[in-house]
Formats: C-alpha cells, structure tokens, sequence
C-alpha cells in the first residue's frame, strides 16, 4: 500500500483551518471525516461507527445542525491527524494484521500435527502464505513498499528500513525457494523442517513488528 498519510495530514488542516464558516462547510467536514476515519480505521472500524451515530443524533436536533456537525467532524478529524502524526494508526493496523496471520499459524501447526503427508503440504502452503503475506505487510508498513514487486525486493527495503537486521535478511532470504516450492506445489522437495523453521521464523517476527 502507498502511504499517502502526508496527504491525508494536509487537506485535515486545510478543512479545519476554514473553520465553521461558508456555504455547506458542516457537510464538506462531515464528508472529509467519514472518508478519513473509513480510510484509516476501516468502514466497520469502532471509529467510524461512533461518528456516524453522532451525526446521526445531531441531524436529528431541531437547531444548530450545521454548526454543530461540523464541530462534531473537526473533533474527529484532529484526533485522527494526531494518531497519524504519533504513529498510532499504523500500530494498529499491524496488529491487527498480526493476529489474522497469527490464526493462520495456528491452524497450520494444527494441520502439521497430523504428521501424515497430505497435512504436511497443507501445512506447506498456508505456511508460505504466511510468509508471504507477513513480509510484503511489513514492506507496506515499515518501508514505504508500494504495489507488488518480486518478494526479494520488500526484503532488501525492509534491510533497508534497518527493519530486518544481521542474520535474519539471510534468513528471510533462505525461505524464498520453500514458498515458490510450496505454493507452484511441488512438494517432493518441500519437507517438514522447512516448515518449522519458516513458522518459527514467522512468529519471531509476530512477536517483535506485530504485537
């Protein structure tokens, strides 16, 4: 993903600087508000649930709406430039991350118990999807990586970023043929230390970036 937040951070202060004044400026706020919040916390988020009941609740008053809606957005919008600005809004959308690919890991450990070989390819692919999504989430988060480059790429950003460090860029390095294996199927080659090892090396970085 691109992080356009520097835009974001602008057009909040242009919108706040207008202050309560000009034609629409309470509906113009509100709009920038409901884009905003929906942008960084998601459209089912707690945040944007809470301010659409306000507005909700305000246009429901008799007098004062406009005025009032706009102070009800500005609110909004100040306090979502200032998890911006402190680096909060992208904390959470890591962990959050963190736990979808941590239900992940656990199902594969759950598969991988079964020691039989159609468990471990099972376990081999979701595995590798892990992988594979836990570093281009890192790329996005961490380095400033946009689109979808080749995986090789997001880990010499994240060397970059001085996010992955000493041996662990070998080691991220090292799994990159244990997930095409995996994920083009070709499984023969794929055994169960590689697995462990991948999965261990995916919840060191849980623990560290995600939590």
């Amino acid at each position: 993903m691109v992080d356009n937040s520097d835009l974001w951070v602008k057009r909040a202060e242009e919108i706040v600087q207008k202050g309560g004044t000009g034609p629409g400026f309470g509906s113009e706020a509100t709009q920038f508000a409901t884009s905003m919040l929906t942008a960084f916390y998601g459209p089912e988020s707690p945040q944007v649930t809470q301010f659409q009941a306000g507005c909700e609740a305000i246009e429901k008053s008799t007098s004062g709406r406009e005025f009032e809606l706009w102070a009800h957005a500005i609110g909004a919008i100040r306090n979502t430039k200032a998890e911006i600005e402190a680096g909060l809004i992208i904390r959470v959308r890591v962990a959050v991350a963190g736990e979808v690919l941590e239900e992940l890991v656990r199902l594969a450990r759950e598969i991988l118990a079964d020691k039989t070989e159609e468990a471990k390819n099972v376990g081999a692919v979701l595995v590798a999807a892990a992988y594979e999504d836990l570093i281009r989430r890192m790329g996005a988060e961490f380095a400033g990586v946009a689109g979808r480059p080749k995986l090789e790429e997001i880990i010499t950003a994240l060397k970059g970023a001085d996010v992955l460090k000493g041996g662990q860029v070998g080691t991220a390095q090292s799994y990159l043929k244990f997930r095409n294996d995996s994920l083009h199927a070709d499984w023969k080659i794929v055994d169960c230390s590689q697995i462990e090892s991948c999965l261990a090396f995916i919840e060191s970085l849980l623990l560290k970036h995600c939590s």
